[in-house]
């Protein structure tokens, strides 16, 4: 009960001015009116509260219900499903037809009475799948939904030299040659001029390695694969493979220069510091590293002790498989393989303890008349440099022909010498 309630109630109780004792009972008896009315208010929520508990609780079940409803509504429909989908596949299945109306027994009645049992039988031998009109046309086709990757053999040279990028292909490289000369003196002697180091220029070679594909828009739409990535990993690979070929014998036009360029392998000839040639050890033996096992071991030593200790650290060889085969196989006069002499393990990987490259771009030991590099060893690192001016790129062109795309993929890299004491090329020439 508000104030003004209160108030008035007094009012309907005194009517005329009364004793103060009087008032206080008055105002006694409205509080207990006041307290009373509110005890019924607090009664009211709280009835008001457990109706919404109980309109809650009514309501959950509701919901559980019809959550158990529609769980047992999908699990009938699952089972519906499965039904109609081996319907389906039974309406999908070739089936026989055994009517009377069917016209198999006429004409088969029909061979029996122009040719008889032969005939019956000639025609049973007839199905096949071989003959699309025979059979053939019934047998199921299967396209795997994947592509085999023939493998190729990718040149190692990119992993094992140095590489750099460039922002110009004007590229050149300044390398020390010579040696500073020095002389002892006593006290009093003369200092005449001693010579002084040079310097040499090397300058990278460029070269545009491209592919040009065409393929047809309804394949694009319609395979089952991804063409664009598939094409894009091929040219890819067939980039590595080209440049591979390129940094070992390319000869700079075009394209990078390689390790082998301007080399005569006819014969053995020192390194250029200037020119930025490599040292060539030719076997000297007509068509083979040695004339026996053995001095072929001991030619490939030789060329480990020509090269200088602070190469070594980081050499390598690098030769083909058939080459490599080769050396497995040697043998010394007991018979025992030089490389090899457990059969459990893997073949040779090292030898006289440097790591074995197999790049299938060098050379075999010569059967005709020619010269060639089988063999190289070297700090390949500080040999030989590829540095690449733009990395594969694909303009991809919808517009020249209509109907099909142009995958127009470009690389544009380069190569130079670096160092040329730092790799041995080991030749052999057959006349």
């Amino acid at each position: 009960m508000t104030e003004e309630t209160k108030t008035e109630a007094v009012e309907e109780v005194i009517e005329t001015p009364v004793t103060e004792e009087v008032k206080a009972d008055v105002e006694a008896v409205a509080e207990e009116v006041v307290a009373e009315e509110k005890a019924d208010d607090l009664a009211e929520i709280k009835s008001a509260v457990e109706d919404v508990q109980t309109k809650n609780a009514e309501l959950s079940s509701e919901v559980e219900s019809a959550q158990t409803k529609a769980a047992a509504l999908e699990l009938e429909l699952a089972a519906k499903a499965e039904i109609i989908e081996e319907l389906e596949a039974k309406a999908a299945a070739p089936s026989i037809i055994t009517s009377k109306d069917t016209p198999i027994m006429s004409n088969s009645f029909k061979t029996f009475m122009t040719e008889g049992v032969d005939g019956l039988r000639a025609k049973g031998a007839d199905l096949q799948i071989s003959v699309d009109a025979q059979g053939g046309y019934s047998l199921p086709e299967e396209l795997r939904q994947e592509i085999i990757k023939l493998e190729k053999e990718i040149s190692p040279l990119r992993g094992i030299v140095s590489v750099a990028s460039a922002s110009t292909t004007d590229v050149k490289q300044l390398v020390s040659v010579g040696d500073a000369a020095s002389g002892w003196v006593g006290e009093t002697s003369t200092r005449p001029q001693t010579d002084a180091p040079e310097l040499a220029q090397r300058t990278a070679t460029f070269g545009e390695v491209y592919a040009r594909p065409r393929i047809y828009q309804h394949m694009l739409e319609d395979s089952f694969f991804n063409v664009e990535s598939w094409l894009t990993g091929e040219v890819a690979r067939q980039f590595a493979e080209v440049e591979g070929n390129a940094f070992l014998t390319g000869n700079g036009s075009n394209k990078p220069t390689g390790i082998l360029n301007g080399l005569d392998l006819s014969a053995s000839a020192p390194a250029s510091d200037i020119l930025g040639t490599y040292e060539v050890i030719n076997s000297g033996v007509d068509g083979a590293l040695a004339a026996t096992d053995s001095g072929i071991i001991d030619t490939l030593r030789g060329v480990v002790l020509s090269m200088k200790t602070g190469y070594l650290a980081g050499s390598k060889w690098m030769m083909n498989r058939a080459t490599h085969d080769l050396l497995v196989n040697m043998k010394n006069a007991d018979g025992e393989y030089f490389l090899q002499r457990d059969i459990t393990t893997a073949a040779a990987t090292k030898l006289f303890g440097y790591d074995i490259v197999i790049n299938e771009d060098m050379d075999n030991v010569p059967a005709t008349t020619g010269d060639v590099c089988p063999i190289m060893f070297g700090n390949f690192s500080r040999a030989y440099q590829i540095v690449d001016r733009v990395g594969v790129s694909m303009l991809r062109d919808p517009y020249t022909h209509m109907g099909s795309v142009m995958f127009y993929t470009r690389k544009r890299t380069g190569s130079m010498v670096l160092d040329a004491s730092a790799l041995k090329i080991v030749a052999v020439s057959k006349a």
